[in-house]
């Protein structure tokens, strides 16, 4: 077996992540609106580390972390992300065995709980660091990563199946 076979998919699929995430969609007045843009790369790292735990590990979500939070700029400190994805991949590295076995809605609470830490920590962070104020809509990203989870898990899994990706 080809140790690359199916990995330019986790790639791709990343990347396409990374944009939905720095597309902006035209609020106008309603800037509230960014709070309910899911963590589309912490959704699809969460996924491929359930999915196929020998192809992401700490190690690369540190990676794209690092990388996204270039890709933000100065927005955001460094290694923001970085962190935060790897914690979500040893926490599922932890548990992978579990979670392969339950259902998509049981992966989805987790889920759900992960974001919550990761944008709680995100939140900390940046109020100690860049603007000094804690938003009451910290949790609504988590919310709506957990609530996209079960889709973005389907069609994921139907591209890992297409390509073999193990």
């Amino acid at each position: 077996m080809n140790p690359l076979n199916g990995g330019w998919l986790i790639l791709l699929t990343l990347i396409v992540a990374m944009i939905l995430t720095i597309a902006e969609l035209p609020t106008g007045d309603a800037h509230w609106l960014r709070w309910l843009a899911p963590d589309w790369p912490l959704a699809v790292l969460y996924f491929w580390a359930i999915a196929a735990p020998t192809r992401i590990g700490m190690v690369s979500a540190w990676c794209v972390g690092f990388f996204f939070d270039a890709l933000l700029g100065a927005s955001h400190p460094f290694g923001l992300h970085g962190i935060g994805f790897a914690f979500t991949v040893a926490v599922v590295g932890r548990l992978q065995r579990r979670l392969g076995m339950v259902n998509v809605l049981q992966q989805s609470a987790l889920l759900l709980g992960l974001a919550l830490a990761v944008q709680l920590y995100k939140g900390l962070v940046r109020t100690f660091l860049v603007d000094g104020e804690l938003s009451p809509l910290l949790p609504l990203p988590a919310l709506t990563t957990a609530l996209v989870y079960p889709l973005l898990a389907s069609i994921l899994k139907r591209l890992a199946d297409r390509f073999a990706v193990r």
